[in-house]
């Protein structure tokens, strides 16, 4: 700071360091089918109703929002949601068609000279945008006389409630026009529709050739208000709205797409992973025609207008609309908007922790109708009734389209992909779920499920995974939807992957991702949809499939916290995720080194840093030994003859730092010895790897 003037000065510091880096891995990141929403665009959520207002109501068959609401009903906090369709990309031909990708529902708008001039639809693809319909109402007129007029401005004798940027409508006996306000003048009490000022002209200005100064002119202010209804019940308004694109209550402003385009989306700097987004409104709007001049709109004021053609993009679904595709930073806007969808478009945010994709299990079936109870017993001295029409309790919304049932290769596939990120990346768990048929087979008993973890692991290791079974029954107590063909009345049968999740965040949050998240209670859940004897759970168990049991009065049990993975030492779903967290804390510990000189001084640093970050894992009970020499160790310097920084990693501009650990391992098996020694009564309390 320069000081020009001799005086005394106070100058302001902050010697307080940056907060503390929160590490969080409680995250959880959740792919399926939804009512309406953007289309492979991660939204953050942190509540129920936040999922509602983005994503609506639980969907048809779709497993997405039972498994979202699961976890935060068992105290998840946070997770990022991606919702997925068949697309279609730059056909509009095929967009119409029976089973092409998801749309929104729309009406077209035309202008006073019968040009469709606006298209108004729904915020997201999808069938909901059907139930929504519109009417548009001129807003109280503000007419005046003008006291004198030319082709290009008028006088009244007050301008209040005019303003630049208004569309307004000149009359006089013989013609009408309509002319965009660029000027207010509230001193001398003048409208321009062509500014005063030659410099400030553009060719959007049009004089009124037209105009009769001998006749008197009548100028009149238009403004409309949107009303919305949904299902024929008012959901939203809209006031003070204007079609001409200079006013700030522009038609395509006020109501601009909530998510833009994907194009747009790609350009976006990367998501603020601590922000939330609000909540989009019912419909949005956008100009088919800027360049022409604005006029009114050709609607009848008050007159509803149905929004037609919306389609949710589920008959042509594929397991590929899950996953995506790579992409690489040569890729053109388009073909990243192609690829990013599903898995990928998860691929920027770091802070997610947990992956699942309930929706690969799904077993579409359509809603059933439910008729009424019978009447009571007429009075029969009364004359009969005329026989009443048959009512409905419930009357599903007509579906348009189903998704596939994905064959067990589809299932397969999808999983087998997510472990595979997660594994490559190696920051995020997947959880997993085994699909219906496997779950509930009584003809092959266990070893469905057997079968299908030893699948899962045939190609590739899959240390960050795990599979839970069986599927849970969800009480439907909110009236959201009703129960899907062929499940007890009130009570939707869900894959456990979303239960499970808000399980493992919550074990997270209370004691650490050290702890196994197991032995816990899975709230919200009315049964397990089979049940698991004591034998099957252990054949289950040694298979590695994490089973849920229930007991009579109690809430559903988690009992496993193994990986579907065959190698001992990445066994445990506690072990791999400690590993995540580490890695994720050394990475952020250690970013300050990065082109830092690759020396002595250098490399005593990061081993001081790797050291600080496992001495604070041992603390917390990550580690098995007794003291941290036992626990850990980091070696950092230069040695030519270990896997350390030497020459030629030197020369590739590598610092490399060789860091082992000794993680501890959950007590699966606890074992009573009870006997009598000298004729008392003994216990001892045993680890299984004591006895085996």
């Amino acid at each position: 700071m320069r000081h020009g003037m001799p005086a005394v000065s106070i100058e302001r510091t902050d010697a307080a360091s940056d907060g503390p880096v929160v590490l969080r891995t409680d995250i959880a990141a959740f792919i399926g089918l939804a009512e309406r929403g953007p289309l492979d665009t991660p939204v953050a959520v942190e509540s129920w109703r936040q999922f509602q207002a983005h994503f609506g109501r639980p969907f048809g068959s779709a497993y997405l929002a039972w498994a979202v609401r699961g976890f935060f009903d068992n105290d998840g906090l946070r997770c990022w949601v991606v919702r997925v369709a068949a697309r279609q990309f730059g056909d509009d031909g095929n967009e119409a068609a029976p089973g092409g990708g998801a749309r929104s529902a729309g009406v077209l708008l035309a202008d006073t000279a019968g040009v469709p001039r606006w298209r108004l639809s729904a915020t997201s693809p999808g069938s909901w945008g059907n139930e929504l319909s519109i009417a548009w109402r001129r807003e109280r007129p503000l007419t005046q006389r003008a006291l004198s007029a030319d082709s290009t401005s008028a006088r009244l004798a007050a301008v209040a409630g005019f303003a630049p940027g208004e569309l307004v409508r000149l009359a006089q006996p013989a013609a009408s026009a309509h002319r965009v306000l660029v000027h207010v003048d509230a001193a001398a009490g003048k409208l321009y529709w062509v500014h005063p000022d030659p410099r400030q002209r553009g060719a959007d200005q049009l004089a009124w050739s037209a105009l009769d100064p001998a006749q008197p002119l009548m100028v009149e202010r238009v403004a409309y208000t949107l009303d919305v209804w949904r299902r024929d019940a008012f959901a939203a308004q809209y006031r003070d709205l204007h079609p001409s694109p200079r006013h700030p209550r522009y038609f395509g402003t006020v109501l601009a797409p909530a998510y833009g385009s994907g194009a747009e989306r790609l350009r976006l700097p990367p998501v603020n992973p601590g922000a939330l987004p609000v909540p989009p409104g019912l419909v949005e709007i956008a100009g088919l025609a800027p360049a022409l001049p604005p006029l009114p709109l050709a609607a009848a004021s008050g007159e509803r207008l149905p929004l037609a053609s919306g389609a949710d993009g589920l008959a042509a679904l594929t397991a590929s609309d899950f996953l995506g595709e790579p992409y690489s930073p040569r890729d053109s806007d388009f073909a990243r908007l192609r690829k990013a969808r599903g898995l990928q478009a998860l691929a920027e945010i770091d802070e997610i922790s947990l992956v699942a994709a309930p929706d690969i299990l799904i077993r579409p079936q359509p809603d059933p109708d439910y008729e009424p109870l019978p009447p009571d017993a007429a009075n029969p001295c009364l004359a009969c009734p005329p026989p009443a029409p048959p009512r409905r309790v419930h009357q599903p919304r007509a579906v348009a389209e189903l998704p596939p049932v994905f064959a067990e290769p589809d299932i397969l596939r999808v999983q087998t992909a997510l472990i595979a990120d997660c594994d490559a990346r190696g920051d995020r768990f997947a959880v997993l779920s085994a699909p219906f048929e496997r779950a509930t087979s009584r003809a092959r008993g266990i070893r469905a499920l057997a079968e299908w973890r030893r699948m899962l692991v045939e190609q590739q290791p899959a240390r960050a995974a795990a599979l839970y079974a069986p599927w849970l029954a969800v009480a439907e107590n909110d009236g959201a939807a009703p129960p899907v063909a062929g499940s007890v009345a009130g009570v939707r049968i869900v894959p456990a992957c979303g239960h499970v999740a808000g399980a493992i965040a919550s074990t997270d949050l209370a004691l650490g991702v050290t702890r196994a998240p197991a032995n816990v209670p899975v709230q919200r859940v009315v049964d397990v949809r089979s049940a698991v004897n004591d034998a099957q759970h252990g054949e289950l168990n040694d298979a590695g499939v994490n089973v849920l049991r229930a007991e009579f009065g109690r809430a559903p049990m988690l009992l496993g916290a193994r990986t579907v993975s065959d190698e001992p030492e990445w066994r445990y779903v506690s072990t791999v995720r400690m590993l995540i967290a580490l890695r994720r804390a050394c990475d952020i510990a250690l970013r300050w080194a990065v082109f830092e000189p690759n020396d002595a001084p250098t490399r005593a640093a990061v081993a001081t840093t790797l050291i600080a970050i496992l001495t604070l894992f041992w603390q917390r009970g990550a580690f098995a030994g007794a003291t941290a020499a036992e626990s850990f160790f980091v070696r950092c310097q230069e040695d030519p003859t270990e896997d350390t920084t030497n020459a030629d990693a030197r020369e590739h501009g590598q610092l490399i730092a060789l860091v082992g650990i000794a993680p501890v391992a959950p007590a699966e098996f606890i074992v009573l010895r009870v006997g009598r020694q000298d004729n008392l009564p003994v216990f001892s309390l045993f680890e299984r790897k004591e006895f085996a």
